[in-house]
């Protein structure tokens, strides 16, 4: 049985008001993980890093069949990870792989509860956070796990993104011009301590 895990990222929402684009897996950074091991049951602590384009695969793929994938599945837009039909909010357009990350765009539906979803995913709800199984063995140097190839079930906004750099750069709906930035300013600071290491 492969396990499934979860991570976070960065995401903005386009003028159009239901169009959310972002970056859904950092590469070469390094988190603390803390979650349930699938097979003991018990809480396990570790740090994690996706290596570069371990996306590309699954990209490509996902370019060549229109957003969907030969079996006709596709990556549904959750809030938070719980998958029930009202916390499914949208369905990826795009993903794109990048050497600093692979990145997404999504298409939020026509629904009556758009407002307060865009409210949610500027206020609260400021992070990507990715499910995923391993596709190939990660590796392990210097007790960092490497996440090697992986597949993407499912992304969702959450509050709270285990990786550093995640958080909302941009938000916009149909009624503003200006972004709303709730995070942008941590990011950038963020980048900028990378970029002096």
């Amino acid at each position: 049985m492969k396990s499934t895990f979860i991570r976070s990222a960065d995401f903005e929402l386009r003028d159009d008001g239901r169009t959310l684009t972002g970056r859904i897996v950092p590469y070469n950074e390094v988190a603390n993980v803390v979650e349930m091991d699938a097979e003991t049951n018990e809480m396990v602590r570790y740090q994690e890093t996706f290596l570069p384009h371990s996306l590309a695969a699954m990209a490509q793929g996902f370019a060549s069949r229109g957003g969907k994938f030969a079996n006709g599945q596709f990556i549904p837009l959750l809030i938070d990870h719980n998958d029930n039909f009202d916390n499914m909010v949208g369905h990826a357009t795009e993903l794109r792989d990048e050497d600093d990350g692979a990145y997404a765009s999504f298409r939020l539906y026509d629904d009556a509860r758009i407002t307060k979803i865009r409210s949610v995913l500027s206020e609260s709800h400021t992070g990507l956070s990715i499910s995923f199984r391993d596709v190939r063995t990660p590796r392990i140097v210097n007790d960092v796990v490497q996440r090697v190839q992986v597949f993407v079930g499912h992304v969702a906004a959450t509050p709270s993104p285990a990786y550093q750099s995640a958080g909302i750069l941009t938000l916009r709906s149909n009624d503003e011009c200006e972004p709303v930035t709730p995070r942008l300013n941590s990011v950038k600071e963020w980048l900028a301590s990378q970029r002096n290491v």
